[in-house]
């Protein structure tokens, strides 16, 4: 086998694995979907739900959410030590100018500070109503895109 194809097939068999692994950390938003509108009938008063569905509703949502804001806190925390290092400038400034932004605003969503669960769960499932196709897509991509949607940054 000539080089060029062998690290082609390479290459593609780590795209697979990964896609895989993506797949098998975050559930389908589908299934997100099914369990976060048992929560919102019961937010309406339905008394049939599952309290099953409810907490697998509550557990994924929280962690998603808890996953955001410290994920962007990283995230500026990693690209501030970049700009230091490459600029050399002082660190002690440049960690006080992203202490100083609100940990959303850095992934441009910019929900209101009280903002309580169910508004969020109602944007999610408001935003895979309106693209479908993304219910075969991991929810954590989803979440992440249909939170950016309903509450952008000006």
């Amino acid at each position: 086998m000539r080089p060029l194809p062998l690290l082609l097939a390479v290459a593609l068999s780590f795209v697979a694995i990964t896609a895989s692994a993506t797949d098998e950390i975050s559930p389908p938003a589908s299934e997100w979907r099914g369990y976060c509108q048992a929560y919102v009938k019961a937010l309406d008063g339905d008394k049939t739900v599952s309290d099953l569905d409810v907490t697998y509703c509550l557990g994924v949502t929280k962690g998603l959410l808890t996953g955001l804001r410290i994920g962007s806190q990283i995230g500026a925390l990693s690209f501030g030590s970049r700009i230091v290092v490459e600029y050399k400038l002082d660190p002690d400034e440049i960690f006080k100018l992203f202490q100083m932004q609100d940990p959303s605003r850095v992934l441009g969503i910019c929900s209101p500070a009280s903002l309580p669960t169910p508004d969020y769960v109602r944007a999610v499932l408001g935003f895979l109503e309106k693209n479908p196709d993304d219910l075969k897509r991991p929810i954590a991509e989803v979440f992440y895109e249909a939170l950016e949607a309903a509450y952008r940054c000006n």
